[in-house]
């Protein structure tokens, strides 16, 4: 079995690939609006309503009295998180990306099963079950003598708190903390979350994953949900190090993302990798890193993985 693309990596194809998106010219002016426009062309043709939903948050004063409420002064950003991503020039760090991150989410489940007719919301629920149903059996296997059900669960990097308000549904009488770099993403999520069922049990930080300042031996459970392909190597063994440091003796970290051995994300077309590249500038080092063993590194044992849906896999690990 080939355990990564050939388009990602030191392969010809990807070397090609990587040259192409480094033209400046080629990239500003061909593929990053062709990125974008096929993700909004793609989403609305789903059913997805992505212009109008980013303008309903756009109109909502809320949101921007809740970032200035929400928003560290203090945080040092890592350069890596300051540069173009998702083709936004600002990366993250921009209103646009928010305004846009639900409708994107949305879009991404729809993609795992092309050919089921299900709606966004019904993709979501099974992309959303696929790695919280894997926690728990792992907390089962391996917490036989201890707590299955978690009582405090950290999110890292938690975006518009999709990932966060799905773990609070799974574990209902956990409280769940939604940590993230973007101030931006935080306001949309804490917004969206005031009133919903659950709410009461969720709290939003603006924090770094890398360094959460928060006591060791905090959490139950630390969850990175497609994160990891969004940073360098260096930073994913750092969130790694960070999560083992806060979860409590026996907690357990999960991480969901795609899988580089899964045939699904090997074949795709090559205008697809080639777009998909040009706005993940780590894939490289994503698709190439060994996820299990750095997390043995950092100290995990019980590490698993599993592919939980045609595209990704979850990988499991509990701290000693």
């Amino acid at each position: 079995m080939k355990t990564k693309p050939d388009w990602a990596g030191d392969d010809m194809l990807s070397k090609l690939v990587d040259a192409a998106i480094g033209n400046e010219l080629l990239y500003e002016k061909i593929m990053k609006p062709m990125a974008r426009q096929t993700l909004i062309n793609t989403a609305e043709k789903n059913g997805i309503a992505w212009r109008d939903e980013a303008a309903k948050l756009e109109a909502n004063k809320a949101i921007y009295d809740t970032y200035n409420a929400l928003k560290n002064d203090a945080i040092d950003y890592p350069e890596y998180y300051l540069k173009p991503f998702h083709a936004y020039a600002e990366g993250n760090l921009c209103w646009l990306a928010a305004f846009e991150a639900q409708s994107a989410t949305y879009s991404m489940a729809l993609r795992v099963w092309p050919k089921d007719r299900i709606t966004a919301e019904e993709a979501q629920q099974r992309l959303r079950d696929s790695y919280t149903d894997m926690v728990r059996a792992h907390r089962t296997k391996y917490n036989a003598e201890g707590e299955v059900e978690p009582k405090k669960i950290l999110d890292i990097g938690c975006s518009v708190g999709m990932s966060t308000r799905y773990l609070s549904d799974a574990f209902p009488t956990a409280e769940i903390t939604g940590l993230d770099l973007s101030p931006y993403m935080l306001a949309v999520a804490s917004v969206c979350d005031a009133g919903e069922p659950g709410s009461e049990r969720r709290t939003w930080v603006h924090g770094k994953g890398e360094d959460t300042k928060f006591a060791d031996d905090t959490f139950d459970v630390v969850s990175l949900a497609f994160v990891i392909h969004e940073c360098p190597e260096y930073a994913t063994a750092n969130l790694m190090k960070e999560a083992y440091r806060i979860l409590k003796p026996g907690g357990t970290f999960v991480m969901t993302d795609n899988n580089p051995a899964s045939p699904v994300i090997q074949k795709l077309p090559p205008a697809l990798f080639t777009l998909m590249k040009s706005t993940e500038p780590h894939s490289n080092e994503y698709y190439t890193i060994d996820v299990q063993q750095m997390l043995r590194a950092a100290g995990f044992e019980n590490v698993c993985q599993e592919q939980t849906d045609p595209r990704h896999r979850t990988v499991c690990g509990t701290k000693k």
